[in-house]
């Protein structure tokens, strides 16, 4: 009877402990909220996203990050007007454009303060002057690729309408296939897509960075009153790219092999590609904004007629306010 006991008691026992083994941990067992994530186009731009989908760092804030692809920044703008999206990876000049009008889109953090396009042409071409009467590759005509590429061209005696055409494209992926399509003379190519096409044959004419040397290009936007209404993911966000930036910048083959699968590209094109972004700061490790850049971006708009001339310019306007700073003082790193 005794030796029965104790059988029995070792069964319960051993149970017990399976049971115990196999009971979800407190942040496995929180019910993830989703949060629409939309970017424009895979580049290398996005990666601390992707990073921070694979390593599980949006899990640990409790979020699931569904990501959509969304080709310009207006419609990502109409996305979080509308809440279909609900943080996006964009550019600033339809968020300048929209507090400006009363509208409640703003930046929520940085995350490239540098131009890493170069300008990538065809291969009659060999000066910027030879591209008179040619057809040049845009992301959308209200958006920076397109300013960027007057001031390239205003360098060289070639002006728009009269010296050139433009053809809105989307992204720089769709860029570099229509160049191989011979439906474009040049676009503003980003690494690591300029690397490929200059192994295709095509002709790197210089860096955009060269001609414009402070530009705010990417950043990380968000509708203010969602983000109000939901501060914890609007930090857990930011704490999820925090670590993810981090972790790029410490772990160059494995972040250059999640770049290559995102891309689909060549390892060794993310490797040079993670080379660039990080030797040269291009990607923001901290996410903050460059405020000359921002006032670049400000001024070429007002030049451009999209702003009213004569508006002053204050940072603090267009950008949600203390979620950064927040996350910055919570995050923990690997």
């Amino acid at each position: 009877m005794r030796a029965a006991k104790l059988s029995l008691a070792c069964s319960w026992l051993a149970l017990l402990l399976l049971v115990a083994t196999a009971a979800p941990s407190a942040a496995q067992n929180r019910q993830r909220e989703t949060i629409q994530v939309g970017l424009i186009d895979r580049t290398f731009f996005p990666q601390p996203v992707f990073v921070a989908i694979q390593n599980g760092y949006f899990a640990d804030e409790g979020l699931n990050a569904n990501i959509r692809f969304i080709r310009s920044g207006e419609g990502q703008a109409e996305g979080l007007m509308k809440g279909d999206l609900h943080i996006v990876l964009s550019s600033v000049e339809g968020i300048i454009q929209n507090v400006e009008k009363g509208g409640p889109l703003r930046i929520l953090a940085g995350n490239s303060g540098k131009l890493s396009h170069f300008i990538i042409t065809q291969k009659k071409f060999t000066k910027v002057e030879d591209l008179r009467g040619g057809t040049v590759g845009i992301l959308t005509m209200t958006e920076g690729s397109f300013w960027n590429w007057q001031d390239i061209a205003a360098k060289h005696g070639l002006k728009y309408p009269d010296d050139y055409k433009v053809l809105q494209t989307a992204g720089a992926g769709a860029r570099h296939h229509l160049l191989i399509d011979g439906k474009i003379d040049v676009g503003l190519q980003s690494i690591p897509w300029a690397y490929v096409a200059e192994d295709l044959g095509f002709n790197n004419l210089g860096a955009a960075a060269d001609y414009v040397p402070e530009w705010q290009f990417t950043v990380y936007n968000v509708n203010g009153e969602w983000a109000k209404a939901n501060s914890s993911k609007t930090e857990g966000f930011l704490r999820a790219i925090l670590r993810a930036t981090d972790w790029i910048y410490r772990n160059r083959a494995p972040a250059a092999e999640i770049a290559a699968r995102e891309l689909n590209i060549k390892p060794a094109y993310a490797e040079r590609a993670w080379d660039f972004y990080t030797k040269s700061g291009t990607l923001t490790r901290d996410l903050s904004l460059t405020e000359v850049g921002l006032r670049k971006v400000f001024e070429t708009q007002i030049k451009a007629g999209l702003l009213p001339a004569g508006l002053k310019f204050d940072v603090s306007k267009y950008v949600a306010g203390g979620y950064l700073e927040r996350a910055r003082a919570t995050v923990k790193y690997d």
